[in-house]
């Protein structure tokens, strides 16, 4: 009777410890690119490792031409196989009109909300007269926000960003990370 009870306990001891495991987010690049130099530039955008379990992004504009009021952003997750492929669909965000309603039906919109809104200084109502910056996003808080809300299998992934503000492409921001 002993055994039986034991072959009956082993996989739910099994099943305990498999969703005791967290996924582990690191960020390993960023690339931003300015397409328009004249009117913005990237005043920094590094990934920066303060120790071994301490690691966060930083990105600054400096904006030339203000004030800005209208701001579109494409969105796109990707996973690597044996290139980057989407695993969502290519979101278009109106910035400005977001920003006033701050509501969206999108799970990936909400997911960068979540993300971003602690640590940019973007989460107002348009016309923006200032430079925009996100600052010290931590690898920890992405991490939470990623085992929490996404659960995504293993693997290296990638943001891609293209901003266009006022009708014309200004620019691009892509973070790259790996998921454990």
């Amino acid at each position: 009777m002993r055994v039986h009870y034991i072959i009956w306990m082993v996989p739910f001891i099994l099943a305990s410890c498999v969703t005791e495991i967290d996924s582990l987010f690191e960020f390993t690049n960023i690339k931003c690119n300015s397409i328009d130099k004249k009117f913005f530039d990237f005043d920094y955008c590094h990934i920066k490792a303060v120790n071994r379990t301490f690691k966060y992004m930083s990105v600054r504009t400096a904006l030339h031409e203000l004030p800005v009021r209208e701001v579109l952003a494409d969105l796109q997750i990707l996973r690597r196989f044996k290139g980057y492929i989407p695993i969502t669909m290519n979101v278009t965000l109106d910035v400005c009109r977001y920003m006033n309603k701050r509501n969206s039906r999108n799970p990936m919109v909400n997911f960068f909300d979540r993300v971003l809104k602690n640590y940019s200084n973007a989460y107002h109502k348009c016309p923006y007269d200032h430079d925009v910056w996100v600052e010290q996003l931590p690898t920890q808080f992405v991490n939470t926000q990623f085992s929490d809300v996404l659960p995504l299998p293993s693997g290296d992934y990638a943001f891609y960003s293209t901003w266009v503000v006022n009708g014309k492409m200004r620019g691009t921001l892509w973070v790259y990370g790996t998921l454990s």
